[in-house]
């Protein structure tokens, strides 16, 4: 995988344009189903269809992932829930489709089901990220991506190439970060650790954006995108898009080696025009489980919120491109005038492979530490808080056991020493299963 980690940001739209270069290699020959546990999907390759329809240019994958996760003790009540997230994605290289070189596309539905999202925690972030898309509780489907994309090429000996998508996307999933991040379905559970919410008021979960990257070697270097800030998860957006203002997300990628091993510095912001105050409901963090009452003195609604982060991550033990572990760190502030959430840092290690027997297998361990803005603390209603609200403290352990290639279990355990005051700390162990059709 590549290293395109933009927190919450589009410009790593960039892993479709890979995607699409790796699509202009000739495909192999239709092979036979492998035996049950070696295939890579569970209904494996359809006696060479799938290959067939890839050699001209379509490509389809689904999977199904499953969660058991609860408050043992602690947060504001202890309770268990049961829910999942079911994906369908199709790819298609329109080069080989409509003979339109270098253009690609894709489209994927979401179908959360199950309770809603774990709650008594007393925690500002979502404890399982997966199932907050595309809504926090209920069965609910959606279209969470529809989008295009044209490769400019540049030097294709050098790596080197421009890239143009727009359309609709599911943000989560294009933070692409070999050590973490994802949707939730395969590494950390915890939104925390997957892209900090100092951007949420910024940049929404699903939306209509545009756009541009250098790409060279591989690696998305600079990054810029203009996004719909309103998130349309559950509705097209087409008929008031950009009606409440715009988001500019750009970034900037350092690739290095140290002691031979790759690494990656990673520095970029987003803006908006869209007005708001710390107080308003954002999908990302479930301000009601934080923030009872209305504040106590009115706050006037600004334009121009902002938010701005440095990543760094680098292999410890680096097999080959993308197969490895290593540790990595994610620094994060927004302004507090406009933004519930302004400082966020977290630290830890991750990867795959931690036991040689074992190299498909991801595991992670980090620590993550979320705090407030002033502002909005300051101009609570603390009649139903018994003391201010506090910085958010959240330790999460993973371990994703690959029982076959498209059948992944995983075991989660967080530890969070919550936002709200009355809350204890909460003990929130939790299982995933994920099946690939």
């Amino acid at each position: 995988m590549q290293h395109a980690v933009i927190a919450f940001g589009l410009v790593c739209t960039t892993l479709l344009p890979i995607q699409a270069i790796q699509s202009q290699a000739p495909s192999a020959k239709p092979s036979r189903d492998s035996s049950l546990f070696e295939r890579g999907e569970l209904t494996g390759n359809w006696g060479g269809l799938r290959t067939q329809w890839k050699d001209k240019g379509f490509d389809v994958s689904s999977s199904v992932s499953q969660f058991y996760q609860g408050v043992a003790s602690g947060g504001i009540k202890t309770g268990s829930e049961y829910n999942g997230v079911a994906q369908l994605r199709f790819d298609f290289d329109l080069g080989k489709l409509a003979g339109w070189k270098y253009w690609s596309a894709e489209m994927e539905a979401e179908l959360r089901f199950g309770g809603p999202l774990l709650g008594g925690t007393g925690t500002i972030s979502p404890v399982n990220t997966a199932v907050i898309i595309p809504a926090t509780e209920g069965t609910e489907i959606a279209i969470t991506s529809l989008n295009v994309t044209k490769l400019i090429p540049v030097n294709l000996k050098k790596g080197e190439l421009v890239a143009v998508s727009f359309g609709r996307y599911n943000l989560l999933e294009l933070i692409d970060q070999h050590f973490y991040a994802g949707g939730g379905t395969e590494r950390f559970f915890n939104i925390a650790q997957i892209g900090p919410l100092t951007v949420a008021r910024q940049i929404p979960l699903i939306t209509s954006a545009l756009s541009l990257a250098y790409i060279r070697g591989g690696e998305p270097i600079v990054t810029f995108s203009v996004l719909d800030p309103n998130d349309h998860s559950v509705d097209p957006g087409l008929s008031d898009m950009f009606s409440d203002g715009v988001s500019f997300s750009p970034g900037i990628n350092f690739p290095v080696k140290y002691f031979g091993k790759d690494a990656m510095h990673s520095i970029g912001g987003a803006i908006t025009t869209k007005e708001a105050t710390p107080f308003d409901a954002i999908r990302q963090a479930i301000i009601t489980a934080i923030i009872p009452n209305a504040p106590i003195n009115p706050v006037t609604p600004q334009r121009g919120s902002w938010s701005a982060y440095y990543n760094y991550s680098m292999y410890v033990v680096e097999r080959s491109k993308g197969d490895g572990w290593g540790f990595f760190s994610q620094l994060s502030t927004a302004d507090k005038k406009t933004s519930p959430i302004t400082t966020f840092f977290d630290l830890g290690f991750g990867g795959n492979g931690l036991f040689n027997a074992r190299h498909q297998d991801e595991f992670g361990l980090a620590y993550a530490y979320t705090d407030l803005s002033s502002e909005l603390k300051d101009n609570l209603d603390l009649t139903s808080l018994t003391n201010r609200l506090r910085a958010e403290h959240q330790v999460e352990l993973f371990y994703n056991l690959h029982v076959t290639p498209w059948l992944q279990l995983t075991g989660d355990l967080q530890v969070i020493r919550p936002n709200r005051p009355s809350a204890d700390t909460a003990i929130i162990p939790g299982g995933r299963l994920r099946i690939v059709f």
